[in-house]
């Protein structure tokens, strides 16, 4: 089961490197469609909901906390969703496919990788509205999850 994760990542990560620059521009519109996403400041303009939901975060949050706030108001093929890491002022976000699974065939893993409580910031993320995709919030990079399970594998 293992040695198929890892075969099925790696495969994920020779695809998206490709080999020619007219794939990677393909590749890129094609993952643009599924998955999009910016970091904001806190004060930045947002939606009303929006900043009463990082309002509430700021407040009730502990060091280190994830909050997340989902809209799919905005339209029916993409769901927004807001993710804040108290004390955390970049972020890494990664999609994971996985045809494999019958139940959750896309993965959007989020990490918070500089810590600064002096300069927070929210990452927004735009994907497909489907509810096939899970959030995975992390306190690890993927890149080191995935080196771990090399390391247990061999």
């Amino acid at each position: 089961m293992r040695t198929n994760t890892m075969i099925l990542i790696m495969s994920l990560f020779l695809i998206i490197s490709g080999c020619s620059t007219e794939e990677k521009a393909n590749l890129e519109d094609s993952m643009n469609a599924i998955i999009d996403y910016k970091l904001y400041e806190i004060d930045s303009e947002q939606s009303d909901k929006v900043k009463q939901w990082l309002t509430n975060a700021r407040l009730t949050g502990e060091e280190g906390q994830y909050f997340i706030f989902q809209d799919g108001s905005e339209g029916k093929d993409y769901m927004y969703s807001y993710v804040y890491r108290k004390g955390y002022s970049d972020y890494e976000v990664s999609f994971i496919y996985d045809p494999s699974d019958p139940i959750n065939r896309g993965k959007i893993h989020i990490a918070g990788i500089e810590e600064n409580p002096i300069n927070e910031k929210i990452v927004g993320i735009k994907s497909i509205n489907d509810l096939s995709i899970l959030f995975i919030l992390s306190d690890e990079r993927l890149k080191n999850k995935l080196e771990k399970k090399l390391e247990v594998a061999q």
